[in-house]
């Protein structure tokens, strides 16, 4: 199994995955490599990519408020591939940061061939949606 796949086994949101499922998903994938301070998305632009860190930690913003840190197993960019529409978020690379990315032409039919993987993001935005509930003030 290649060196990608490998750390793709390790990312709970592909654990269903087959070997000849993961090594199918690597053979998508290209190796992104950011220093710590790089950005890697930028909220309010177009994204057609999406990411899973492998290796490092990086730093999530929106709209200038912090968000917390993601690191090894964790993504981002699922909701600007799944829907076209402009990053939700800022993400910056706190130290070095090695991360499979798959463009939307690519993670699209992959999702919609993967259930469990569909259905596990799915889970994801809806903890994102409840997560900006709690955030917003009472209505008076």
């Amino acid at each position: 199994m290649s060196a990608l796949a490998d750390s793709l086994r390790a990312v709970p949101l592909f654990r269903e995955l087959s070997k000849k499922d993961l090594e199918r998903l690597a053979d998508s994938m290209h190796e992104r490599r950011f220093a710590a301070g790089d950005e890697v998305v930028l909220e309010g632009q177009g994204g057609i990519g999406f990411f899973v860190v492998l290796d490092g930690h990086a730093r999530v913003t929106v709209h200038g408020e912090d968000r917390g840190t993601i690191g090894p197993g964790e993504y981002f960019g699922e909701m600007a591939v799944i829907d076209g529409g402009a990053r939700s978020a800022t993400v910056r690379a706190e130290d070095d940061v090695r991360c499979g990315a798959m463009t939307a032409w690519n993670f699209r039919p992959f999702v919609r061939e993967h259930p469990d993987v569909a259905w596990s993001l799915l889970t994801t935005l809806v903890k994102l949606a409840r997560a900006a509930d709690e955030r917003q003030p009472a209505a008076s």
